[in-house]
């Protein structure tokens, strides 16, 4: 008999391919106007009175209207990236080292690494033949074609996720501050994408724009090509339910390099003949 795998990284590596691959599609993007109201109010019973300012309807209503958009075939991480993949871009000179130490604990180099500004998680997905993906890419990844609110299903699941440091109930999850990659293998999205809800934010290749969502276009949208704010998504282990939902997106300063903030990489397409190859999801099956 094969002994099980001892560390998370191990257990990744069995779990399946590095990289999904997805042909084109549509998916339901956004929130309706009732599902945004649910958040706010999600977000208020949840947090303590001390962080109630971050329940803002402001922040909430930018994941408002609900659109349906068509992305094109391509391929992005089953996981975020980790450590020990950022230590192999800073041997080759194309990463520097990261703002934050690596956590303690066992199988830290398989965390996602965290403190990197958006432009060095670009350069990273340049190294490995990638690129940052686009707003709309994360979320048909995270959220399938059934515009689920949580990349598991409809409600929220405390057991499914690594959330809710801040607010102190880090422990119901089992990991204080970030836990290995895929160690949440029961919250993975329809096309088998994991952690796409908390751990850690990840950032996307769109600048922040406040119309976009309401007049951009429905094919491929890219965000505006100049700007100030990124956009990050999924929350992290130090936030709460309400901003894991697959929907929710926030501004952030592209300069900004955060404990709780790493990314994943998108690929462009393979050719058709190879979607099914083995190794390949081309539905995240």
């Amino acid at each position: 008999m094969t002994a099980p795998p001892t560390t998370a990284q191990e257990r990744h590596a069995l779990e399946g391919p590095r990289r999904v691959w997805l042909p084109r599609g549509a998916f339901l993007r956004g929130s309706t106007q009732t599902e945004v109201e649910a958040a706010v109010e999600d977000c208020r019973r949840r947090t303590s009175e001390r962080l109630r300012e971050i329940c803002s309807p402001r922040i909430f209503g930018l994941e408002a209207p609900r659109r349906r958009i068509v992305v094109s075939a391509h391929g992005i991480d089953r996981t975020e990236v980790t450590w020990d993949s950022w230590r192999r871009c800073m041997r080759a000179g194309a990463c520097p080292p990261p703002r934050i130490p690596a956590p303690a604990g066992p199988s830290p180099a398989a965390h996602p690494v965290t403190g990197v500004t958006s432009h060095e998680a670009a350069a990273f997905c340049r190294f490995a033949g990638g690129r940052l993906p686009t707003e709309a890419e994360w979320e048909r990844a995270a959220r399938g074609p059934d515009g689920r609110a949580y990349p598991w299903g409809r409600y929220f699941n405390d057991r499914l996720a690594n959330h809710g440091g801040l607010e102190g109930r880090a422990a119901l999850d089992g990991f204080r501050g970030s836990a290995p990659v895929g160690s949440f293998p029961g919250g993975a999205s329809p096309h088998g994408l994991l952690d796409m809800a908390g751990n850690a934010w990840e950032w996307v290749a769109d600048r922040f724009d406040p119309t976009s969502y309401a007049r951009g276009p429905a094919v491929d949208p890219r965000g505006p090509a100049t700007g100030g704010d990124r956009l990050i998504r999924g929350g992290s282990y130090r936030v709460d339910g309400d901003r894991l939902r697959t929907a929710h997106r926030l501004p952030f300063p592209a300069s900004a390099h955060e404990p709780d903030i790493g990314f994943r990489c998108a690929y462009e397409a393979r050719p058709a003949s190879l979607l099914l190859a083995p190794g390949s999801s081309p539905l995240g099956r």
